[in-house]
């Protein structure tokens, strides 16, 4: 049974495809509705990032191998002329950095050479194959931006979103636990049976896929400018440690830190919701000590629930960074 987004893709590419192929039959222009369907498929995504970034690799493709391919059959016919269209026009392509669409020349220049009359073949014969992959460049365009647009640095945004929440509910329950064992709190700590670690690993996860899909279509876009890569290696980071974080508190007695010496704890919930600040002050290990000699505790345990809190600090405040700087200026590591 197809899903919802598979429904819907399906919907578009046919959608698109009538479009075009309603332009070409109308237009005498277009004389081979080939071309306006091919774009279509090779055009047509789920992501409007993707669709521009496809678009921008079949009208580019298309562009070098029409002028390549007329250059190459005034000296040379055939396979022979096939086989140096495509030795000059990979490089060419490899050498603008138009990668992208070395797939569309090559299918250009074998179709211009094994399928068009070679007497056709000439620079008003290219301008017309070009404008008709533009027919099926904008009729993708116009489908892909009415029905159902899918926007992923938003959707990268919602999740991220969600990952502050969690993180956030996660270090109230620690606080609470170290600091109200007479409040507890509303959620409870984290059980094997709990779903909070498989929500925060399933959230990282999927604004993992969501960056490195978005990287892969538009390399230079947004998601480079605002370090959303760093961004996701970040949250994972985070994840990890504010779960040792948990584990490590329920080892240590409920109330263990309840007093006035750690004052850090009541703002440990608000460590990930400011943005460029960090939880401050953090205890310093000689007070750790004394505070374990005091209390009967484990100085090594608590000496270990400090080192997982600073990782998870330094983690904080190198997120807020990567997250303040959208306009591409370097981040700095925090000290």
């Amino acid at each position: 049974m197809l899903s919802r987004s598979s429904l819907r893709a399906a919907i578009k590419i046919s959608l698109a495809a009538a479009l075009a192929g309603a332009w070409a039959v109308r237009f005498r222009e277009v004389e081979f509705a080939w071309y306006p369907l091919l774009a279509v498929v090779m055009c047509m995504d789920e992501t409007d990032t993707r669709v521009v970034a496809a678009v921008r690799a079949r009208v580019l493709g298309t562009i070098a191998a029409g002028l390549v391919s007329f250059l190459v059959h005034t000296l040379l016919e055939g396979w022979i002329g096939v086989t140096v269209t495509l030795l000059i026009v990979v490089p060419l392509l490899r050498l603008l950095r138009w990668q992208a669409g070395l797939g569309t020349a090559l299918v250009v220049s074998s179709m211009l050479f094994l399928v068009a009359r070679y007497s056709e073949l000439d620079w008003l014969y290219v301008f017309n194959r070009t404008a008709d992959t533009l027919v099926g460049v904008v009729a993708t365009l116009v489908v892909s931006g009415l029905f159902w647009p899918i926007n992923r640095v938003a959707e990268m945004n919602a999740v991220e979103r969600q990952l502050r929440r969690l993180m956030a509910e996660r270090l109230e329950t620690i606080r609470q636990q170290l600091k109200a064992p007479a409040d507890p709190p509303a959620s409870g700590p984290s059980t094997p049976a709990d779903p909070a670690p498989i929500a925060g690993a399933r959230l990282c996860q999927q604004l993992s896929q969501l960056v490195g899909d978005e990287l892969r279509s538009n390399p230079d876009g947004p998601v480079k400018r605002q370090h959303w890569r760093q961004r996701s290696l970040l949250w994972e980071r985070i994840n990890h440690h504010s779960l040792q974080l948990q584990r490590l508190g329920q080892l240590l007695p409920a109330g263990a830190l309840a007093a006035d010496a750690t004052p850090w704890l009541e703002r440990l919930p608000q460590l990930l919701l400011s943005r460029g600040q960090a939880v401050a002050p953090l205890p310093q290990r000689s007070s750790l000590r004394r505070l374990a000699e005091a209390r009967g505790l484990s100085p090594l345990l608590l000496l270990a629930f400090d080192d997982e809190l600073q990782r998870l600090a330094r983690s904080a405040q190198s997120l807020a960074l990567a997250s303040r700087h959208d306009g591409g200026a370097p981040m700095t590591a925090p000290r």
